[in-house]
């Protein structure tokens, strides 16, 4: 793990430090833990957790902490109620332990807490603000940040290794910048130099001392140089060199080396700086979302299969052991959510070797994981649920939690459970898939590879913008064409090519909707335990007025298997998908509109369901409940103006209230203008399961609303 990067100057220049320093009160949080009054008289609290209280709030940015999250934090294996009544003695004992200083250096809220900034200093907090123009007052500590406060709570552990991660990326960042900004040659060498002593794989540095050599036209050593860098990179299982890296490698004229640029290199960023673990774990293939480097996909053809996003269940940690139990009941249940979703792989890990809390992060992502799925369980007091907290943390950066919620359950078991736990897992998939998509945001198409671009597609998906359809579909059609056999991409293929069908009405429509309908069939045969893509299946097959008898069959089918899985949880996302197309395909319109109200009532904000939001606003209207129509079209429209079929529900829903007629005129005349040949009879083929009397009311508010027949 890179860790810290700053702080022996503090040392050696105390004395300077204490004239120089106005500060009332003097935080060391790296190495040893102290707090000094301005005279030098340590007022560090005595009790473990009042010491991690201080820390907290002095690595906070001199934000406000709440004393939830404090509580949270420092009692993580206590009932709320508990812990905030712990957490209200421990500030008492912080504020006695800092009363010498003679006045309030803390700022105690309500609901919060704050370390005053103009009263006070902390070392950390220095180097957290370090920058290019003041790297040379930054040198290498010899000590951890916090490292007599592990053990004192497993949230504070996971918080630890956080802030720890926190301020080695900013110091390695800080010395990145350095090298490529710094133009004297002397300087970039020594901060490369001093990179290399605490990331010792770090190619940035490596690249920019054999410049420097080549710069001053030293081949000689810049050709040492790239050998020895050959070697170690070689010798480091799990790293593959960067293309520029390579370039530059090649460019050197010597045949000292030329052999071993052709050695295997994987892909492991933090193998010479993670403890050593207690078993071998496979090696770490490249990057799911890129494409493999042209020179290594031909050397190596095995590395060309599929890859997939890597994720490790860790057990819920709890102290009593019933609940214990429980968890392992919960992860597992998780895991096979995330195996059948077909787009991941779930390693597991011996029970018996967990690592050092201190590097967690860091050995996690060498044993080749990208995201850690943690939580804690908590006892419900006085016969309320038991909590399930659940994290997921990016082990790229450090543990970095990228989304989180709960689950509650009874003391019984999660088994005896009335509300479904498909319902975070399907919403904690598809945060990953965004969080995937986010971080390759500014590669080129070129470097992605077929599932990188399926993601992208799927993030310019959520912007509902109907102008983006033709390079959306230009992404996933290159995407199958790269991996056909991969049922993300062929599931996100249908789900594009629904949307897009039911946003256009042009002749071109037909060839979309038969796409997604042999994506939508691909998809299945690929996921065969994703009933929700059954769902979807048949959706599809509602379009087609001689398919319904079918459509009806492969929804009661899916929700036969739904109920299998889920037992009595009824409002599974997948059972009220299913429910919806059984209830309209049945022409029990409110029915259909009532189990859309229980599945916008998620409370997990998965990214699919706000993807499909315009098609309950559609489902809504049939069953006549106009004024949530309105609601949801009013704020589509603002937020997405460019999405025509929300605008269609939105205007028809305006006409049927009777009483909106200017607001009517106005959402027509956009609608109008998105899309110009739209006509009556086009609008109402997209109803095709409401029935003659449903599409002749319909028919007759376009009409009112004045739109062309057609």
């Amino acid at each position: 793990m890179l860790i810290v990067e700053a702080a022996k100057m503090m040392d050696s220049s105390s004395r300077h430090i204490r004239e120089t320093d106005p500060t009332l009160l003097r935080v060391r949080l790296i190495g040893q833990m102290e707090a000094r009054t301005l005279t030098g008289e340590s007022v560090l609290p005595v009790g473990g957790k009042t010491r991690a209280l201080l820390a907290i709030l002095a690595l906070s940015d001199r934000k406000p902490v709440l004393r939830s999250r404090l509580a949270e934090l420092l009692w993580s294996k206590r009932p709320e109620e508990m812990a905030r009544a712990s957490l209200r003695q421990e500030i008492h004992r912080l504020l006695d332990a800092l009363s010498p200083l003679g006045v309030d250096v803390i700022d105690v809220q309500r609901h919060s807490l704050a370390l005053k900034p103009a009263l006070t200093s902390v070392d950390a907090e220095r180097l957290l603000t370090v920058s290019v123009r003041t790297i040379d007052s930054v040198t290498l500590p010899d000590e951890p940040l916090l490292g007599e406060l592990a053990g004192v709570d497993p949230a504070l552990d996971e918080w630890l290794v956080q802030q720890r991660e926190r301020l080695s990326t900013h110091l390695q960042q800080v010395y990145e910048n350095a090298v490529r900004e710094l133009t004297d040659p002397d300087q970039v060498e020594d901060v490369a130099e001093r990179l290399l002593k605490f990331d010792g794989l770090n190619e940035v540095a490596w690249r920019a001392r054999v410049q420097m050599a080549l710069h001053r036209g030293d081949k000689g050593r810049a050709a040492a140089l790239a050998d020895q860098m050959t070697h170690l990179f070689g010798d480091a299982e799990g790293h593959i060199l960067t293309p520029a890296t390579q370039a530059l490698i090649k460019s050197i004229p010597t045949e000292s080396f030329g052999k071993d640029l052709d050695r295997d290199f994987s892909q492991a960023g933090l193998a010479t700086r993670v403890p050593e673990a207690s078993f071998t774990a496979p090696v770490m293939r490249p990057d799911p979302m890129l494409a493999l480097p042209l020179h290594y996909a031909s050397q190596h053809p095995a590395a060309a299969e599929p890859r997939k996003i890597t994720l490790v269940f860790l057990t819920p940690f709890s102290a009593n052991e019933t609940l214990a139990e429980q968890g392992q009941r919960l992860r597992d249940q998780l895991e096979l959510m995330f195996v059948n979703m077909g787009t991941f792989d779930i390693l597991a890990l011996p029970e018996t070797s967990p690592p050092d809390p201190v590097s967690a992060a860091a050995v996690y992502r060498n044993w080749g994981m990208d995201y850690i799925i943690a939580g804690n369980l908590r006892a419900g007091p006085d016969g309320a649920k038991n909590r399930l907290i659940l994290r997921v943390l990016d082990a790229r950066r450090g543990g970095v939690i990228i989304w989180g919620t709960h689950y509650d359950f009874p003391h019984s078991g999660p088994d005896t459970a009335k509300n479904s736990l498909l319902a975070p897992a399907q919403a904690m998939q598809w945060s990953i898939f965004v969080t995937e998509a986010r971080r390759i945001a500014t590669r080129p198409d070129a470097e992605l590879s077929a599932l990188g671009m399926a993601l992208r597609a799927f993030m310019l998906l959520l912007r509902h913008d109907s102008s983006l359809f033709d390079r959306i579909g230009f992404l996933l059609e290159r995407a199958g064409d790269l991996d056909g056999d991969d049922g993300a991409i062929a599931l996100i293929d249908a789900l594009h090519c629904y949307i897009r069908f039911l946003n256009e009405w042009s002749p071109e429509a037909k060839a979309v909707f038969a796409r997604g309908l042999r994506s939508v069939r691909t998809a299945i045969a690929l996921m065969p335990d994703l009933h929700a893509v059954e769902v979807l299946l048949a959706a599809y097959l509602m379009h087609e007025p001689a398919m319904h008898s079918t459509a009806l069959s492969v929804a009661q089918s899916a929700a036969e298997g739904i109920l299998r899985i889920e037992g009595l949880h009824k409002d599974s996302p997948d059972l009220l998908m299913a429910e919806i197309v059984l209830a309209l395909l049945g022409g029990e319109t409110k029915a259909a509109a009532g189990k859309v109200k229980l599945l916008l009532e998620n409370g997990y904000r998965s990214q699919l369901l706000e993807l499909l939001r315009p098609v309950f606003m559609m489902v809504l209207l049939l069953g006549e409940d106009y004024q949530e129509v309105i609601s949801m079209g009013r704020l589509s429209s603002g937020l997405y103006p460019s999405y025509p079929s929300s605008l269609v529900y939105y205007l028809i829903a305006l006409i049927e209230m009777g009483d909106c007629a200017e607001e009517a005129h106005q959402v027509c005349r956009h609608l109008l203008r998105l899309v110009p040949d739209l006509t009556i009879s086009r609008a109402i083929d997209r109803f095709p399961f409401g029935g003659k009397t449903l599409q002749t009311r319909l028919a007759e508010a376009l009409r009112k609303a004045g739109v062309a027949e057609g």
